[in-house]
């Protein structure tokens, strides 16, 4: 059922809550904090893989696949998860008509 002839129909989302918030701050930090942090495992074992010990190399190339199989893990499986709740936790739809002047 469309408004009424002489009616102005505006559709509009109320802010989101306090849990709401939340979820949109740790949407974001879940979404960009594993990619950093796989740079960062990345460059700071750097100077462990290029060791000329070939023990301590291996064994930085064994933590640095299983740190970065981890980091990918949970990226690619809370970005989904997350991104659900965000739309779960929108504010409600208002729906406001007003008479046309």
């Amino acid at each position: 059922m469309g408004p009424a002839e002489g009616t102005i129909r505006f559709e509009a989302r109320a802010p989101r809550g306090g849990f709401g918030r939340v979820v949109k701050f740790l949407f974001w930090l879940v979404l960009l904090a594993p990619p950093l942090v796989t740079l960062g495992t990345c460059a700071g074992l750097q100077g462990y893989v290029l060791s000329e010990d070939d023990e301590v190399a291996l064994g930085a190339l064994m933590f640095g696949a299983s740190a970065l199989g981890v980091l990918w893990a949970l990226w690619l499986g809370g970005v989904p998860i997350m991104a659900l709740l965000l739309l779960l936790t929108r504010g409600r739809r208002l729906v406001i008509e007003h008479p046309r002047p």
